[in-house]
């Protein structure tokens, strides 16, 4: 039976729906990479083997307002074949809308985040340079007109494009990306801001419970005592009370009490958080006494570990907010502990043959211990202790002599010390 005209036309007609795709080599092969573990990691999740944690960050974003929540609610009402596809079309791949080449901008008008969706559509992304784009975001909006730099960063969507490339690449599977400290830095500060905390959490957890790769050769702080700085740092912003910063140290303590190395992994969180409270305490309103107390009662394990934590919590009692005292910090005046730091620091002095030069970089310690004297001195001052207030003064000036003037000559160290926190490398 011969094939109809309407048939013959409707054939000719059909190819026209299956054009090529518009994408070259390169892209062809990041799609079908991107399919191909899509459809794997659903089996794996539909089958048991992956992990419930591994949810959507849609999911996630749910998840850190009520916490509670399992993935398995919140995917009650959709069958697998649409998460599946909805997981595949969330997919950064997909993001990037190729008309903007068309009309390519200036490159210094041009926002990080098309640059960052541009190279992840051409398979181009990688750990540092994702670090390098959160960088140049966060600049970019601390140097614009915006009237809150916290509220712009809350509503950029960057921690939402970056979790979801991390994801859809694998990386956060292993976490293999926690070895790029910039990246861990910048990318948790947009999460606080965006909603999306408790991920950070998940993957503290993770690394204290020994995934992730193998740190045992690394030299410096650990990818969680970085998570955590980050998180301390992105809860207090300038200006702010400290309690939220307290509360994320408190959560921290209950939740790895047991293991063994959280003291040395909150080492650099807890030390900042001491300074704005006592150095940069004017800047900062009242904090909570409860939240304050649980704070510092955590410095006596940390002293275990580090011994001029005693000069944190003496300068930590004299700012309480609603008992100061000076015990502490006239004790510490009276021991040992002082002679030893000035011999210590008068012995490197001597080593490297730059006694009272200028250039010395002078151990942050002796204007600590400088700073908290002065604030024992004024303290009793107030309070009609001026025997006390004129002995401590005495002993500033005596025991320290050249040291507490040259640590301090030329030194804007209220602003420095202890602003941007550990180093990003």
């Amino acid at each position: 039976m011969l094939g109809t005209k309407a048939l013959s036309s409707l054939k000719d007609f059909l190819p026209k729906f299956h054009q090529p795709l518009p994408l070259n080599r390169r892209e062809s092969q990041q799609l079908l990479k991107t399919l191909t573990t899509s459809f794997r990691k659903n089996l794996d999740k539909e089958h048991g083997y992956w992990s419930s944690e591994d949810t959507s960050v849609a999911s996630l974003r749910a998840a850190s307002a009520t916490p509670t929540t399992s993935s398995s609610v919140l995917d009650a009402h959709h069958r697998p074949t649409d998460r599946h596809v909805r997981a595949i079309l969330s997919n950064p791949l997909f993001s990037y809308d190729r008309a903007i080449q068309l009309n390519p901008r200036v490159a210094s008008e041009r926002d990080p985040m098309d640059v960052f969706d541009e190279a992840v559509a051409k398979g181009l992304m990688t750990i540092r340079r994702a670090a390098g784009v959160l960088k140049a975001k966060r600049q970019a909006i601390t140097q614009s007109s915006s009237i809150s730099v916290n509220e712009t960063m809350a509503t950029s969507g960057t921690a939402l494009r970056v979790l979801q490339w991390l994801r859809s690449s694998g990386h956060e599977r292993d976490l293999s990306f926690v070895n790029c400290t910039p990246l861990l830095v910048y990318l948790t500060s947009f999460m606080v801001e965006e909603g999306l905390e408790e991920i950070s959490w998940l993957w503290l957890e993770r690394l204290m419970s020994g995934e992730g790769p193998d740190f045992r050769d690394r030299k410096g702080p650990s990818p969680a005592a970085y998570i955590l700085d980050a998180l301390v740092r992105a809860k207090v912003p300038h200006g702010d009370s400290l309690d939220r910063g307290y509360a994320c140290m408190v959560r921290a303590r209950d939740m790895f009490r047991e293991n063994s190395s959280f003291e040395t992994d909150a080492m650099s969180a807890w030390r900042a958080l001491s300074w704005w409270s006592t150095v940069s305490a004017w800047q900062r309103s009242q904090p909570s006494e409860a939240l304050f107390d649980a704070f510092f009662a955590m410095g006596r394990q940390l002293e275990k570990l580090k011994k001029s934590i005693q000069v944190d919590r003496a300068h930590l009692e004299l700012h309480h907010p609603t008992d100061p005292d000076a015990t502490l910090a006239i004790g510490y005046l009276k021991s040992s502990s002082l002679q030893n730091l000035l011999d210590q620091e008068r012995q490197e002095e001597q080593d490297a043959g730059q006694i009272c030069n200028l250039s010395r970089q002078y151990n942050t310690t002796i204007r600590r211990v400088g700073l908290m004297g002065m604030d024992a001195a004024n303290h009793l001052s107030r309070v009609g202790r001026e025997a006390d207030a004129a002995w401590v003064r005495d002993v500033l000036f005596d025991k320290f002599g050249d040291t507490l003037v040259n640590a301090f000559r030329g030194k804007p160290y209220i602003a420095r010390d202890f602003q941007h926190g550990l180093s990003t490398g």
